[in-house]
């Protein structure tokens, strides 16, 4: 063991005692609690007759500046945290939302057909304003289908 690493020990184990008297004198202190007061009370005896703020006096030394080579490359020694899982049975869930899209993808298309039809025959202009707003909600559904059956084909793969 280095000194430092003793000196933490020896530290460690006053914080303990320290903590015990704590708890006799408050038994409903947590563990955590004590050593968390014993710590304080620690750094407070440590810090006493220490003004706070106060900085000590370096003498200025001067450093030569040393000029780095312009061709160092940066090589990664850590590995990247990659979590890869595999979870079984995922692809066929998402076979089959890919199946009840395309069906609902149809459906809307036949609704918006008919909403045309409508809209060919209607003779009333308010009629006329009301299926042309099912309409554009009916292609903004299709268009919304699309979308998610491109993202659900790229989990596929």
């Amino acid at each position: 063991m280095t000194a430092k690493q003793r000196q933490a020990r020896a530290k460690f184990k006053a914080v303990v005692k320290e903590a015990a008297k704590l708890r006799k004198k408050n038994p409903k202190l947590t563990q955590a609690q004590a050593v968390k007061q014993a710590f304080a009370i620690s750094y407070s005896k440590q810090r006493k007759g220490k003004k706070l703020g106060a900085v000590k006096k370096k003498s200025a030394t001067k450093v030569k500046a040393t000029k780095r080579k312009g061709t160092e490359m940066h090589t990664d020694t850590k590995s990247h945290n990659v979590n890869i899982r595999v979870v079984s049975g995922v692809r066929d869930e998402n076979l089959r939302q890919i199946d009840l899209i395309n069906s609902n993808i149809i459906k809307w298309r036949k609704i918006m057909y008919v909403l045309e039809d409508k809209l060919f025959y209607a003779k009333n202009i308010q009629e006329k304003i009301a299926i042309r707003k099912e309409i554009k909600m009916a292609k903004y559904y299709i268009k919304t289908l699309e979308d998610t059956l491109k993202e659900i084909k790229k989990l596929v793969k």
